[in-house]
């Protein structure tokens, strides 16, 4: 099967997420155009590749901006395959959950901040202005080819950050400096502080001024819009999505995620049959279970943990904890990645109910080329919800989770995700999440069509590609354009060097299809 006839099927599904049949088709049209525009990808250059560009264009705008339909439902054929391609019935569902920025540079973009510059150096912090998005990727294997992990989006959720009210009304405005009044304003100030001082409490304490409505709804905005809170959002829809589900419904998901999600609100909010695997900081202070056969006591509070355990950094150092060799496959083979295990642990943050299991990854070495010198990475140290889970499908679920990164440089570079020039709140947040879903559907077309790995079905790679293992997205991209133009041509045939003799002159100009570098997908849309 063809990757443009796979890719169209799985657009079928989308049907129920729209009111209307025009508007169904209308996404379908564009998600031609984002993927098969040329330069930016932008909707104006969405609508120039299905070649109606002399049409009215408002209805393509008002489909991101007016039109009723949920996000959610673009990522539903993903679950739909999603039995089909674990590798066992009772194989676990391992996703990878990350945040990343999109640049804008519009200063009336609703939710774009300031935030820090991923790509700023480590020796001076760099801002950007951008749009915040958590991300969930579906991690899936082949069952018999043995290569790196594939990722697919399912979530791509906006993450704005809470606008802080503006201190002080419009009657209390700062008057030019120089100014009568704000020498006077200056005067009394100094005035009231003085009756303040002499007029305090003894005991030097101040009274804490009341909150007014609107920084107490600033407060709380502040709390549900943080990103681990939108993290733990998007675990609970995904867990709904394959509850849903027959195939999916009993098994267990394994999450993985950075530091950043690494705490209180994470841990302490997983939805059932959920287990968390995240890194942790060297120093962090773990417990050992409570002995049940503590001693009593007087007074005081309840014990809930047991004598401290040793750090992370401490487990790494200590010659008396076996290390244990675990093979996964990790940049381009199996390898066997020491590694040492302390079970049955408790960490403050994640409360006394929580039983966690430490690992710890010994730094791993390598060599830049062959004959130089061994250098050596930094270690990694890791927790798991899950006391009991399998070394090996822990290890390598985080190893996995590199492919979120991968995702966000796709879909930055190669398929423009917030490059759309728009300003409605409604297409601010939904028209990268239609790029994403997109994004996603049509690597599970290729997995679907040719399999994970690189077959003899996509074009040559170029003289500077010595070997590509699995496919990229832009090899994705290029045979796509490729089989629309075999069937722009297939009713066609293309004249030969004898055939201008015969040819007898016509208007040239009259048979140029407008725009016909950018119409790539007129036919297939």
């Amino acid at each position: 099967m063809l990757l443009l006839e796979k890719f169209h099927e799985l657009l079928q599904p989308w049907r129920p997420a729209f009111a209307q049949q025009r508007t169904w088709q209308r996404a379908q049209r564009l998600a031609y155009g984002l993927l098969t525009c040329l330069r930016t990808h932008l909707t104006s250059n969405a609508i120039c590749a299905t070649g109606r560009q002399f049409l009215d264009w408002s209805a393509d705008y008002r489909l991101f901006s007016r039109s009723p339909w949920n996000p959610h439902a673009l990522f539903e054929p993903l679950f739909d395959h999603l039995p089909e391609l674990l590798p066992s019935e009772s194989a676990p569902v391992v996703i990878a959950l990350d945040d990343t920025l999109c640049k804008k540079t519009g200063r009336h973009i609703l939710g774009a901040t300031f935030a820090r510059d991923p790509l700023s150096p480590p020796f001076h912090l760099n801002l950007c202005r951008g749009l915040r998005f958590v991300q969930a990727t579906v991690l899936l294997r082949a069952k018999q080819w043995i290569g790196p992990a594939r990722g697919l989006p399912v979530r791509f959720e906006p993450a704005p950050p809470a606008v802080k009210p503006k201190a002080g009304n419009s009657q209390n405005k700062r008057r030019p400096i120089g100014s009568k009044h704000a020498r006077t304003n200056q005067i009394n100030q100094k005035k009231n502080q003085k009756k303040l001082k002499k007029t305090a409490a003894p005991n030097g304490k101040k009274k804490a001024t009341p909150l007014t409505a609107e920084e107490q709804a600033y407060r709380l905005q502040k709390k549900l819009r943080a990103l681990t809170q939108v993290g733990v959002r998007v675990l609970h829809s995904i867990r709904q999505a394959l509850d849903a589900r027959v195939g999916t419904r009993l098994r267990q998901l394994l999450a993985t995620g950075d530091g950043s999600y690494t705490n209180r609100t994470t841990l302490r909010q997983l939805p059932e049959r959920t287990t968390f695997i995240g890194r942790i900081r060297k120093d962090a202070k773990l417990f050992q279970a409570l002995p049940s056969a503590s001693a009593p006591r007087s007074g005081g509070r309840p014990r809930h943990y047991g004598p401290a355990a040793p750090t992370p950094e401490q487990l790494l150092h200590d010659d008396t904890v076996p290390t244990v060799n675990v093979k996964c496959f990790a940049a381009g083979q199996f390898r066997e990645i020491p590694v040492k295990v302390m079970r049955q642990l408790y960490w403050r943050k994640a409360g006394p109910d929580l039983c966690l299991q430490l690992v710890v990854v010994k730094p791993l070495g390598y060599r830049l080329r062959k004959g130089s010198k061994i250098l050596y990475r930094q270690p990694a140290f890791l927790i798991c919800t899950d006391p009991q889970l399998n070394l090996q499908t822990l290890l390598q679920a985080y190893i996995d989770r590199w492919q979120i990164e991968c995702n966000h440089r796709d879909e930055k570079s190669l398929i423009g995700v917030a490059q759309g020039q728009v300003w409605s709140p409604k297409a601010v947040a939904r028209l990268p999440q239609f790029q994403v879903a997109i994004y996603s559907l049509l690597t599970l077309a290729s997995i679907l069509a040719y399999g994970f790995q690189r077959t003899d079905n996509y074009l040559p790679l170029p003289l500077w590609r010595r070997k590509s293992v699995r496919p990229s997205i832009l090899d994705l991209l290029n045979l796509l354009r490729d089989q629309i133009f075999a069937r722009l041509l297939e009713d066609k045939s293309t004249p030969g060097i004898d055939d201008f003799t015969s040819l007898t002159s016509t208007d040239a100009n009259a048979l140029k299809p407008p725009l016909g570098s950018e119409t790539l997908c007129t036919i297939a849309a």
